[in-house]
């Protein structure tokens, strides 16, 4: 009686203790990273009348991009790409690959900037005349000791750059409306993205 499958009842036990204490860890960690989600999406979404987030938009050439955020905001529309970077980051415009000294490890990535390029010349297609600006958006846990390019800011800046606005249903600037509605109409959800 004090063995169940040849393992002594303290055994399993234990064992359930430490399954129920990694099962306990795993979703503590996800609710934390989802919480964290949901508060840059608020920012983020602070400077906009609408937003489109992971959407693939046609490129006029039969192909399709993937924008990671596009908003609707008082100036126009903003395309924004988010990275959540730990570390110094180095980075210059005509740099081909940035780099960063995170606490852990050392590693480079791609320079985004051409790609944020291709981004809005895909949106001002769509838009017309309303105007398009593009920005790299890293989040606090980024930090850039030497500079950074034109184009790129952290989280805790975008609202520098464009004003927090009431996102209620008759607030949506009148001007951008009908192209708004067109690019959300040809816009699909990108299956890959998180």
């Amino acid at each position: 009686m004090n063995r169940i499958v040849g393992l002594p009842v303290w055994a399993w036990l234990l064992l359930g203790v430490l399954v129920l204490g990694g099962a306990g860890l795993y979703l503590t960690r996800l609710l934390r990273r989802r919480r964290d989600r949901r508060a840059i999406d608020n920012v983020i979404g602070s400077v906009a009348f609408d937003m489109l987030r992971n959407v693939l938009l046609p490129t006029g050439t039969g192909e399709q991009i993937h924008v990671n955020y596009l908003l609707l905001t008082q100036r126009g529309l903003l395309v924004a790409d988010l990275y959540d970077v730990p570390g110094m980051i180095f980075a210059g415009a005509k740099m081909e690959q940035w780099s960063v000294l995170g606490p852990k490890k050392h590693f480079m990535f791609t320079n985004p900037i051409p790609m944020l390029y291709d981004r809005v010349a895909c949106v001002r297609q769509l838009a017309g005349d309303v105007p398009v600006q593009g920005r790299i958006v890293f989040t606090m846990r980024g930090e850039f000791p030497k500079g950074r390019p034109d184009h790129v800011l952290r989280l805790d800046a975008l609202q520098d750059d464009f004003p927090v606005v009431e996102r209620s249903p008759g607030n949506v600037a009148a001007a951008f409306a009908p192209v708004w509605d067109e690019i959300k109409r040809v816009a699909q959800p990108n299956p890959l993205a998180q």
